[in-house]
């Protein structure tokens, strides 16, 4: 359970407000004012939601009601199996809503890790409110599997541009040739997401959103 000093430091290392922990966790600026003043015990639902939005931005609780920065910065994906694992880490940062950005490369990824894990993924992320997911593919590519995207098409002109994927405070490269096991490797850098976010909104801007008659006239 949280404590109400767990709460008042962890706000502290990212310096924020009440009303900054009430939009992050989507709970009222009165539920953390009464939790800091000890007259509300949170309820497990409202619990998983400060923990989660605090580790989103990369604090954590620990034992003997302690808090901390969260030591992992670097997470790596490896094969079938750490794809799985890098979906349910999307699901998990992502479970309350926010950004997620997909930057030239095709969801046929998506369609040929075909499994339990995908299609669990699939329908989680659906469900998720307030959701702002965009994805910029190759030009010409028509892999649609993930239907709470947007979809825009990337000018071949840019079709040597580092692929990569953003999630909350996390940047996520491929790095593995054709051909190759998959490895993700996914960074947690506030500043390095919100520079490649900037990034991704040029690309986007100047890019074609993908309708039936886009389709249609490359065929």
């Amino acid at each position: 359970m949280i404590t109400a000093a767990q709460l008042r430091a962890a706000r502290g290392l990212l310096d924020w407000t009440r009303t900054d922990l009430a939009k992050a966790a989507n709970i009222s600026p009165e539920t953390v004012k009464n939790i800091e003043h000890g007259t509300f015990r949170p309820q497990e639902t409202t619990a998983d939601a400060i923990i989660r939005a605090f580790s989103i931005y990369g604090v954590q609780f620990t034992a003997n009601e302690g808090v901390q920065r969260n030591q992992e910065l670097i997470r790596t994906f490896i094969g079938r199996d750490g794809y799985a694992d890098f979906l349910e880490d999307i699901y998990q940062t992502m479970q309350y809503g926010g950004k997620t950005r997909q930057f030239n490369f095709s969801d046929s990824i998506i369609s040929s890790q075909s499994g339990e894990a995908v299609e669990k993924y699939i329908q989680r992320m659906q469900s998720i409110p307030n959701l702002d997911a965009q994805c910029l593919v190759p030009e010409g590519d028509q892999n649609f599997p993930v239907k709470h995207c947007v979809y825009k098409w990337l000018k071949k002109s840019h079709q040597n541009a580092i692929p990569y994927f953003l999630y909350g405070n996390k940047i996520t490269m491929l790095s593995n040739g054709p051909g190759e096991e998959m490895v993700w490797v996914s960074i947690y850098s506030e500043s390095l997401s919100k520079a490649y976010l900037n990034l991704f909104d040029v690309y986007w801007q100047e890019s074609e959103l993908i309708s039936a008659k886009t389709i249609k006239v490359v065929r």
